[in-house]
């Protein structure tokens, strides 16, 4: 997400399968909270996700509609204004830590 801030794109909404860590309700939370994104589950996993949009940018598919076909939102978290500077700190101290230990 920081890379994409950095090349001056702005997003808006995170679509994933609900799956993984995003099984977590606490993890979507933070998640959303700390993009400021919107995010969307799907009834998919990531792999399945990245074999779908490798397809689109390869030209298999025509267009995303068609990539992503037979998917439906399970579950949308929004960031949640008033946790927000709780998890933008705890955040914070995460990469300080990771940043300490040269990670």
């Amino acid at each position: 997400m920081k890379i994409m801030g950095a090349m001056g794109l702005d997003v808006k909404t995170v679509r994933a399968g609900h799956a993984n860590m995003f099984l977590s309700p606490l993890f979507a939370e933070a998640f959303a909270c700390v993009t400021g994104a919107r995010v969307e589950l799907f009834n998919t996993d990531g792999s399945l996700g990245a074999a779908r949009g490798a397809g689109l940018g390869a030209g298999v598919y025509r267009k995303a509609s068609e990539a992503f076909a037979g998917l439906s939102a399970v579950k949308t978290v929004e960031p949640n204004p008033a946790l927000v500077p709780a998890y933008t700190e705890a955040y914070r101290r995460w990469e300080e830590a990771l940043r300490k230990v040269g990670i």
